[in-house]
């Protein structure tokens, strides 16, 4: 088991004022899992992600990651977990557009003990890997908005994270290019990483293997895709 929640909750405080944003979820993901969290925006998806990735903590619950409780863990144990567990696939790609692309998806190992020549030679061959070798020098500004995505993609894979959270990965792709990010996260799955896509939308959800779908900070269903999209199948239809 790699995650497992229980009854976890998240409360925000302002002005004495709290607003109970997860109202008590509970739920277990396995390892190599493809696992869509989807709901409309005010659901809790994405503070449920914030605290699955380290970012937040719960207020009351219990969340376990391989078998460590993440509530007893300090600020810098959850910042070691991130930079060593996790890869973040954002909405707006979060680039540096004063970077090459190369030295953007080397960004994660910059505070490590990796040598710079593995850190360069790891970084080039998931660029290939992307469908992006020709691009190693360009600077994010004059990259599409797939191939941004793909770069961004790329660096989350860059610590070899043991799990792949992607916050609305397509959202500011055109069809064709958001087709692609999906087919390169299958892809990821089918060898093995795990991930966990938040979405609002259904067509983008389905390219999991389960949707866990939340409204008003509560977990209304936790089922199988019955009929899962391939985005190889949707750039098929297209040509």
């Amino acid at each position: 088991m790699l995650i497992s929640v229980k009854d976890l909750k998240k409360d925000f405080v302002n002005d004495e004022v709290v607003t109970p944003v997860l109202k008590g979820v509970t739920f277990d993901i396995d390892k190599g899992e493809f696992v869509s969290i989807m709901g409309p925006s005010g659901s809790g998806k994405s503070t449920m992600m914030h605290i699955l990735s380290f970012l937040d903590k719960p207020t009351g619950g219990s969340y376990f990651f391989e078998g460590r409780d993440v509530s007893q863990l300090s600020d810098d144990e959850l910042a070691e977990m991130r930079s060593k567990k996790v890869g973040f696939i954002f909405q707006s790609f979060n680039l540096l557009n004063r970077s090459s692309v190369l030295e953007n998806v080397v960004l994660p190992l910059v505070y490590t003990d990796v040598s710079i020549s593995e850190r360069d030679k790891r970084a080039k061959a998931l660029l290939e890997q992307v469908g992006l070798s020709h691009r190693l020098d360009y600077s994010p500004n004059k990259l599409s908005g797939g191939e941004k995505q793909r770069v961004a993609i790329a660096r989350a894979l860059i610590n070899d994270p043991e799990i792949i959270f992607a916050d609305e990965p397509t959202g500011n792709l055109d069809s064709k290019s958001g087709a692609q990010v999906m087919k390169i996260l299958q892809d990821l799955n089918d060898k093995g990483h795990t991930i966990i896509l938040v979405t609002h939308e259904k067509s983008t959800a389905e390219h999991a293997e389960r949707i866990i779908r939340v409204k008003d900070g509560n977990i209304i269903d936790d089922s199988k895709v019955e009929f899962r999209q391939r985005a190889s199948e949707e750039e098929e239809l297209r040509k």
